[in-house]
């Protein structure tokens, strides 16, 4: 079965479900049994604990009874069909795909190699947050993009992302992954159909961060991360180049 967010995140849920199924657990007995690494756990368990399949009293996880699972709509085919048969949308896709696929099976095997991060008595606490904008200045036909921002994970928690006005897509055409390595947040979006790249400057994308404590470092864009690049791509799919006139930028709302 091909590894991919979705299905990742399934099988973690399916892993923290089955530890509290018949006893009530604390985070470090969790930690010990799922053996997923801290930051995902607490982000698992903060996502199970709001839709109401488990429940935290008295610092124990325990399995919420009365839960009961809803199926979700599922994507008309006929429309998603119409897509594929989209030649230019096919390489705008490809791109995301890529984004979300590829690294995900080599990082789930890794974990059973490495030896599992210092358990921790406390879940991380948020105690503040400041919102940055991505955005691009003076672009020319900008079809499809894909940016790497890097951020201290220790220091700093991705809480919302969402997407800018600029290239106005939303999902299956605006994707974001931060499962794709400690302290990565992996954006990138795609016009849809026969229709003109963009130009001109404008918001690609807003990101919320909340920080542990003071004297944080701000996140940055990065150029190449692993299998990962920062790319802009016109209407016939090739690259537009960064330089002197079309930037990309990471800025704090305010400054």
């Amino acid at each position: 079965m091909t590894i991919n967010l979705k299905n990742r995140k399934e099988i973690d849920l399916a892993l923290i479900t089955k530890a509290v199924q018949h006893k009530a657990r604390t985070f470090t007995d969790l930690l010990h049994m799922t053996k997923l690494p801290r930051k995902t756990l607490s982000l698992r368990l903060k996502e199970m604990c709001s839709d109401g399949t488990i429940i935290k009293k008295d610092g124990v996880y325990r399995l919420n009874r009365l839960f009961k699972t809803q199926e979700k709509s599922n994507f008309s085919a006929n429309r998603f069909s119409d897509i594929l048969h989209d030649k230019r949308m096919k390489a705008g896709l490809m791109m995301i795909a890529l984004l979300i696929s590829f690294p995900v099976a080599a990082q789930a095997l890794a974990f059973l190699f490495v030896p599992p991060a210092p358990l921790q008595t406390q879940e991380p606490v948020i105690s503040g947050n400041f919102t940055m904008v991505l955005a691009v200045q003076n672009v020319t036909d900008l079809y499809a993009w894909q940016v790497v921002i890097t951020f201290n994970s220790n220091e700093l928690e991705v809480m919302k992302i969402a997407s800018g006005d600029f290239v106005e897509v939303r999902f299956p055409f605006f994707v974001n992954a931060t499962d794709v390595g400690e302290g990565v947040l992996l954006l990138g979006g795609t016009l849809c159909g026969t229709v003109p790249g963009k130009n001109g400057s404008g918001r690609l994308a807003t990101i919320t961060f909340g920080y542990y404590a003071d004297g944080y470092e701000y996140p940055k864009i990065a150029q190449e991360i692993g299998s990962f690049e920062t790319r802009l791509f016109d209407s016939r799919g090739s690259s537009i180049p960064c330089g002197n006139s079309t930037m990309l930028t990471l800025t704090i709302i305010g400054n």
